[in-house]
């Protein structure tokens, strides 16, 4: 059998991994539990610089830009609507990068990565719920809740913070390798979608702060993606996603205005989508056994009031991607011992990267929910001192060479 990736997870992650896969000349098959790869979701996404190049090498960035919209910067005013501070730090990126920060909903983006996919039909199957992992000496075999089940050689779990991959390995390795639950949460909160508003300005996103909270408001092309993070005591429990959003938390911050003229409730009472859930962050200690490993939240989590956690999602995946081209060049049937070392390289490079980035998450979080006042300054500080060094080590594709690659300020490393 030809070397081919089972990447179970057709989010952001497993589809931006699928187009790698392809790109480098890897057979690969898809796997989603729900019943589509690009549902309607309520909640958008950021994608940074060192993402948005990546697209421009799968030849996918022009695409993007139709459904998305490019950043500029934020507002930040407290819950009188005052404004407290005003920046172009997101264009600044931009220029710094010679790549965009943009924003989109993850409909819109599923359809940007399945443009990109030659005969996705064949090669991504969805209403694929996964019930157990079997490792042989040669390959692994997926199962599946219908009855089916997919051979491959590796297994990548990139299905989400309680990724499924990771407790089917629970069940097969040592107790204490993979928890249960292996991340923390300090804040809860609320996303959803609604229209938008003329006095949200096109390109600049809007904080509003309170004491142990913050509001966000993104205008993309065509809706405003809101947020509310709310301060709690470090939850250590799963908590899902639901779209049934308790009424107490809207009642709290229905009168907050996020401008003069627009309150958070005139944005949530037309919202298209909405939901609420915990806001994880952590590290997972391990991140693969033999034939199968994780990439994106299903290892590394982060709040998302920076909006990173898909960006370093994507990055690990081209970085798992160019390590199996490598190999795979002088090597067409790997041993496990080949692949886990492999992934042990892998997670050897990323790990550190996801943590400062998870780090970076919680420090601005922490300042824009401040009690007495949010520290801005330092949030911006922390952004424009430490961002530009850490997006410009990022990883590209090794076999998704550059037509013309945009000038930078600051040249990129790989």
């Amino acid at each position: 059998m030809a070397f081919k990736v089972i990447i179970i997870g057709g989010g952001p992650v497993g589809l931006f991994l699928a187009n790698s896969l392809q790109a480098a000349g890897i057979d690969y098959a898809l796997f989603e539990k729900r019943s589509a790869v690009a549902p309607t979701t309520a909640f958008g996404i950021f994608l940074m610089p060192q993402v948005t190049r990546m697209f421009e090498q799968l030849g996918l960035l022009e695409s993007l830009k139709k459904v998305s919209h490019q950043m500029t910067g934020m507002v930040h005013r407290n819950a009188n609507a005052e404004q407290l501070s005003q920046d172009q730090d997101y264009a600044a990126f931009c220029q710094i990068h010679g790549y965009p920060v943009v924003v989109t909903d993850r409909a819109s983006l599923s359809q940007v990565f399945l443009s990109g996919l030659n005969k996705p039909e064949e090669h991504i199957f969805t209403r694929k719920d996964l019930t157990n992992i079997v490792i042989g000496t040669d390959g692994v075999t997926a199962e599946f809740a219908d009855g089916t089940s997919h051979e491959g050689s590796v297994i990548i779990g990139a299905d989400g913070i309680w990724s499924s991959v990771r407790d089917q390995l629970r069940k097969i390795t040592p107790d204490g390798l993979f928890l249960e639950n292996p991340f923390t949460a300090s804040f809860t909160g609320v996303f959803g979608r609604g229209p938008l508003f003329d006095d949200i300005p096109s390109g600049q996103g809007a904080e509003i702060h309170g004491d142990d909270w913050v509001i966000q408001a993104f205008p993309s092309q065509k809706e405003t993606h809101l947020f509310i993070y709310k301060r709690i005591e470090t939850c250590y429990d799963r908590v899902p996603f639901t779209t049934n959003v308790p009424e107490d938390i809207i009642a709290e911050f229905a009168n907050v205005k996020l401008t003069s003229k627009v309150a958070f409730k005139d944005l949530w009472d037309k919202r298209f989508a909405g939901g609420a859930a915990n806001f994880e962050e952590g590290v997972v200690e391990l991140w693969h056994w033999d034939r199968v490993a994780l990439v994106g939240d299903a290892a590394h989590k982060m709040n998302p009031k920076w909006g990173v956690g898909a960006n370093i999602g994507m990055e690990a995946a081209a970085c798992l991607t160019n390590k199996l081209a490598a190999l795979l060049k002088n090597n067409s049937k790997p041993s496990t011992q080949d692949l886990s070392q492999l992934f042990g390289s892998y997670q050897g490079e990323i790990e550190g990267k996801a943590g400062v980035w998870e780090r970076i998450s919680k420090s601005n979080l922490d300042s824009a929910t401040r009690r007495g006042g949010p520290q801005i300054d330092a949030m911006r500080q922390m952004g424009i001192i430490r961002a530009p060094g850490i997006i410009s080590k990022a990883y590209k594709l090794e076999n998704a060479p550059f037509k013309a690659e945009n000038p930078s300020q600051i040249p990129w490393l790989h």
